[in-house]
């Protein structure tokens, strides 16, 4: 019975939590209205969660229409502790800090060109040492590495970019930091992103997914809430779906990210065009020139993707298709032209396609998330996340988001 208890009590706690996370500021009677719970019961727990400042007060809120008391207003405590998530990028990696409710408040992309994985995994452990927040509670709380390639139970099975040459980055960290640390796929933590710090509040992110545009392509798939990994960690490897394929050789089978990924535009343009550098905001200005050689390479992009959104909404039937893509981000006709492609495709009951904002930072917050839920036992739950990165990077535009 005590144990039963306890176990009650355990998850009240993180249900109390939970409304703090996703409500806040919020008032002790309101989490009592919406879990049902006792008053008193919300009341013991959050003074238990206070006594550990996780949770703090933040003056008073209006009082009911019959008049009364003004209800204490009550939030998570963002000093409470902090995380530290990466990603390791083809020939960079990329860092950021966020305290618990997300707020970041460091961020910094290194070099990483002829860095083999040892030399990367240096570097993170000297960053996770170096990056620190004042008047923490309990200082690092977590810490989340997202990889381009496979991931199933922390371990990297697969990875085109970088040879991992059998290292487990997940045992390299949890030997150096006693945190939870997780090692999830970039696409998986870019649709952890959507879902938890999304501003779409009246959509809902029950079943979606996010593909994610960049040297490769992958799809982050949210069924029920859950992120679907598939049986050993491949699902969402849309970007190595055959594009072209000859019967007699099919081992000379074309992956449609050969054609659709953002290098393969980048490297397609510059070839065309016998230019050494090339970067999105280039190609966004070549494109509003007209140039004839760009507007040609982006309207074949923009066919690859549309294929790859149709298969992908006849596959999983999703509330809304989410494209993460720089190169789509810097030139705004690019979603309503994929739009109005897919829309002349056979099929009723369209799904909807949108654009994921912010994608240089998405995998990096996906991972405070995950890394957050973690730290904080709550795992099955969701929790929403303060999207703000001005203190990380001063001239980020929270308006454009």
């Amino acid at each position: 019975m005590a144990l039963n208890k306890q176990s009650i009590r355990n998850l009240n706690e993180k249900s109390v939590l939970r409304q703090i996370f996703i409500g806040g500021p919020i008032s002790r009677i309101q989490i009592s209205r919406n879990l049902d719970l006792n008053k008193s019961t919300v009341s013991a727990i959050f003074n238990d969660l206070s006594d550990r400042e996780l949770v703090v007060e933040m003056g008073q809120g209006e009082s009911t229409q019959v008049g009364g008391r003004k209800p204490v207003m009550i939030k998570v405590n963002p000093k409470y502790g902090f995380t530290v998530n990466f990603d390791i990028g083809f020939h960079h990696l990329d860092v950021m800090g966020n305290y618990l409710e997300g707020t970041a408040f460091f961020y910094q992309r290194f070099d990483t060109t002829g860095f083999d994985i040892h030399q990367i995994i240096a570097l993170m452990i000297k960053t996770v040492n170096s990056v620190g927040a004042a008047d923490m509670v309990q200082g690092l709380l977590g810490i989340s590495v997202a990889v381009h390639g496979i991931v199933f139970n922390n371990k990297v099975t697969y990875s085109p970019f970088i040879d991992m040459e059998d290292v487990s980055v997940y045992d390299e960290l949890t030997t150096q930091f006693e945190v939870p640390v997780i090692i999830e796929n970039e696409a998986n933590l870019v649709a952890t992103f959507q879902r938890d710090f999304s501003r779409d509040s009246h959509r809902t992110m029950n079943n979606i997914v996010v593909i994610s545009i960049h040297k490769g392509i992958g799809a982050g798939i949210i069924i029920d809430h859950n992120i679907y990994r598939g049986e050993h960690g491949e699902a969402g490897e849309i970007g190595r779906s055959i594009y072209t394929m000859n019967l007699s050789q099919p081992q000379q089978a074309e992956k449609i990210e050969n054609y659709a990924s953002q290098d393969a535009i980048l490297e397609l343009i510059k070839q065309r065009k016998k230019l050494k550098q090339l970067n999105f905001a280039e190609v966004a200005s070549l494109y509003e020139q007209h140039d004839s050689v760009v507007v040609e390479a982006i309207k074949d992009f923009c066919s690859y993707i549309t294929t790859m959104v149709y298969n992908t909404a006849i596959s999983f039937n999703p509330d809304a298709i989410y494209l993460s893509s720089d190169l789509i981000e810097n030139i705004a006709e690019l979603l309503p032209m994929i739009q109005a492609e897919y829309n002349q495709l056979p099929g009723e009951g369209k799904t909807d396609i949108r654009l994921l904002k912010g994608a240089k930072f998405a995998s990096l917050l996906g991972g405070c998330s995950a890394a957050t839920h973690q730290a904080l036992g709550i795992t099955e739950q969701q929790l929403k996340f303060n999207y703000s990165l001005k203190k990380a990077v001063p001239d980020f535009d929270e308006q454009a988001i």
